[in-house]
């Protein structure tokens, strides 16, 4: 006989197969998109629930005494499998067990199954699960099977109750351990286990039907219904709900929920206890909240936090910041409201404050270590220039006459006074820089004339050298602007720097030209040449360029570093241009007097 051609929809089976569609469209939408502890067995407890309903839905609709009993047999491997699957479940989510492969669990989830189907399948035979009193009572409208169960029927009943009691247990243990927040949802988890337990129960031992039928499935079948939609709607199965509500709850930074219109709706914990007394009710605004209420009204009219300072409060330091609510909702006006943050910074403010005085204190020790050169410059200063004196004196011939040896010994002693002398007043120099004491006394200068006093001061240093200084273009006829000693000084540094590295019989040549509103002094040597990216180096306190062909020189290295300081606080600038070999060519932007305003001649203009 075939069964599936003897079938008549009815009430009962039309609602059963609603539980099923509805079961069938709560397993892909939770295989898709909830994550969870327990997914895996929940989603085959579903898949179990459908097998059984589909069974139950064709039996109701069926009319043959043989086939209701053939689809209630057929229904056995759902029936086991469900149970086992739903205890699963309940361990892995509430023992949040990791997910991994168990050999064991696969042996229940399939072992047990089978084997109940082989005593489904040979049940005609053996009758272990239905025994030979099984009969259909025909009662309209809907006939159905009193069923005489078996030995092996009770023996599976019972161990499929082992299963479910120890879900309650666990249920029950982790009702009492567990959060106020969870607990709700565990108490309905502990009924939803339950409330199947008792109406199969109650058909076993009371014979309790359901259009004649046992009604276990379909209280399970509501059961898992109620549970998913819980899951849907209440979010305290889904892992990135419990995650953003665990950053609510458990974060040490105080927060607040306000709506669109800034009125107050809730707050963490940590809010609640660092402003205890002074929380606002719910729909009121946060205006009356010590120090925050300001800033967030500010930010509720402006959009954005204007206040450059952290909050202060309790000894602790807050960096205010929002965060919209939207609307899943596709509205016109989809702003919910604001979560307003205040990130704890105190532990930075704090490490910030430490590093504003380890840099104070660094600075005032340099600040000390450049007033302690500086003294020690000038008391070196005073007795260099008796030394110097001295050796003038003795090499004038003052005192008598003085042979050739001791002669060539005080040149050596003078010469070296003199280099003695400009590395003291070096040094004063770049401490008055650094100690910004230095002080430049800005005059209109004649270039002309400033660039024929440079030549004549520096002739006789070259000619000493064997080097010929040439200045062209003399006649410029125009007016600087700068400090005239200073810059003589930068020129003159940059001029003997350029002698110094000239071989014998070479040649440093001074050019000037118009460049902008500036006039640029070029002084060209003709020495080895400066490798590429020496930069910090030629312009670097006490540093010189290194190079195995470069010509031993001497000098403290604080020529073209004080070079540097010095035209760039007149507000010029000094570059250079170099090729291995070849030679140097330094460049020095000098600012030029600002043109006098014409005053128009008396009478002028007149029509």
């Amino acid at each position: 006989m075939n069964c599936l051609s003897d079938l008549e929809i009815n009430v009962a089976a039309a609602s059963t197969l609603a539980l099923l569609a509805i079961c069938a469209l709560i397993l892909g939408w939770i295989a898709r998109n909830n994550r969870f502890a327990g997914k895996s067995a929940f989603l085959l407890t579903l898949a179990a629930m459908l097998w059984w309903l589909l069974t139950v839905s064709v039996d109701l609709s069926s009319q043959d005494e043989a086939c209701k009993i053939g689809w209630s047999l057929a229904a056995w491997p759902g029936i086991t499998l469900l149970p086992i699957a739903w205890t699963f479940f309940v361990f892995d989510y509430t023992l949040n067990a990791a997910p991994r492969r168990k050999p064991g669990r696969l042996l229940l989830y399939v072992g047990l199954p089978v084997l109940v189907s082989l005593f489904a399948l040979t049940n005609d035979q053996t009758q272990l699960i239905y025994g030979p009193g099984t009969h259909m009572v025909m009662q309209d409208p809907h006939p159905y099977v009193v069923f005489d169960h078996g030995p092996v029927f009770y023996a599976v009943a019972a161990c499929l109750y082992l299963f479910v009691s120890s879900a309650v247990g666990v249920l029950v243990y982790a009702l009492f351990n567990a959060k106020k927040i969870i607990r709700p949802f565990l108490a309905v988890l502990l009924i939803i286990t339950a409330a199947p337990v008792a109406v199969n129960l109650g058909y076993i031992v009371w014979g309790l039907t359901l259009f004649g039928f046992d009604p276990t499935p379909f209280m399970f079948a509501v059961s898992l219904i109620a549970l998913s939609w819980l899951l849907l709607n209440n979010t305290l199965m889904d892992t990135a709900a419990q995650g953003r509500s665990l950053l609510f709850y458990a974060t040490r930074d105080p927060m607040f929920i306000i709506d669109a219109g800034g009125r107050f709706i809730g707050a963490n914990p940590a809010a609640k206890t660092l402003f205890s007394k002074h929380m606002p009710r719910p729909g009121e605004t946060l205006d009356k909240v010590e120090k925050v209420g300001p800033v967030v009204r500010a930010f509720l009219e402006t959009g954005k936090f204007e206040s450059d300072e952290p909050i202060r409060l309790r000894g602790r330091f807050f960096d205010p910041r929002a965060l919209p609510i939207e609307s899943p909702i596709q509205a016109k006006r989809s702003l919910l409201g604001w979560s307003i943050s205040l990130v704890d910074i105190t532990a930075r403010e704090h490490a910030a404050e430490a590093l504003r005085e380890a840099l104070a204190h660094a600075e005032a020790a340099n600040h000390a270590k450049s007033q302690f050169l500086a003294m020690i410059s000038h008391e070196l200063r005073t007795p260099m220039s008796s030394v110097k004196g001295g050796l003038d004196l003795a090499l004038l011939g003052v005192g008598g006459e003085i042979s050739p040896q001791l002669r060539n010994l005080l040149t050596i002693a003078q010469r070296n006074s003199l280099r003695l002398l400009k590395l003291v007043d070096d040094v004063l120099d770049l401490q008055k820089l650094d100690l910004s004491t230095i002080k430049l006394e800005s005059h209109d200068l004649d270039a002309d004339a400033f660039l024929r006093d440079v030549r004549e001061e520096y002739e006789a240093y070259a000619s000493e050298a064997k080097v010929r200084l040439d200045i062209v273009s003399e006649d410029v006829n125009l007016q600087l602007r700068a400090d005239p000693n200073r810059l003589k000084q930068v020129v003159g540094n940059v001029i003997s720097n350029a002698i110094k590295f000239s071989p014998e019989d070479g040649q440093v040549r001074c050019s000037t030209r118009l460049v902008g509103n500036r006039l640029r002094l070029s002084v060209q040597d003709s020495g080895i040449g400066i490798p590429d990216g020496q930069e910090d180096k030629v312009f670097g306190r006490f540093s010189q360029v290194e190079s195995g062909t470069s010509i031993t020189s001497g000098g403290s290295g604080l020529g073209m570093h004080i070079a540097k300081l010095l035209i760039e606080r007149m507000g010029g600038a000094i570059s250079y241009d170099s090729e291995l070999g070849v030679g140097t060519t330094f460049h020095i932007d000098m600012a030029l007097a600002e043109a006098p305003v014409k005053q128009p001649a008396l009478g002028a203009g007149a029509a």
